[in-house]
């Protein structure tokens, strides 16, 4: 509802996965009413624990196998936040190509990636 991201996990020069932030599938879509959070009155930024959604970077990984994501690349059209990068530095996922703006525990995620041999490369 907030945010449209999508990411493409790569690897060999071909498109292994793809994701996008939305509900689990068969979930009412966040602009269909699907969201709790989205329909309560709390100002945005809070309330992350009442969000169906899941993150783009979640999804691709999801959506691919091990063997796909071994030495592979994901290229986020946002920075991942920390749950994203744990999932990430145990995925397989060698490094992160991410664009836009960053945000305050920015740091913390980048030098998790860093110390768990995740490149980073921000555009």
């Amino acid at each position: 509802m907030r945010r449209q991201h999508g990411s493409v996990i790569v690897k060999n020069r071909r498109i292994r996965s793809t994701g996008y932030n939305g509900p689990p599938s068969g979930h009412p879509h966040c602009s269909d009413g699907g969201c709790p959070r989205a329909q309560s009155e709390t100002p945005s930024g809070w309330a992350y624990d009442a969000c169906v959604a899941i993150h783009a970077e979640a999804n691709a990984i999801l959506y691919s196998s091990p063997e796909e994501r071994e030495g592979a690349t994901i290229y986020i059209t946002g920075v991942p936040c920390f749950g994203c990068a744990k999932l990430i530095a145990n995925s397989g996922i060698e490094e992160v190509v991410a664009e836009g703006e960053t945000y305050g525990d920015w740091d913390r995620v980048y030098n998790f990636l860093l110390n768990s041999q995740v490149r980073v490369r921000l555009l």
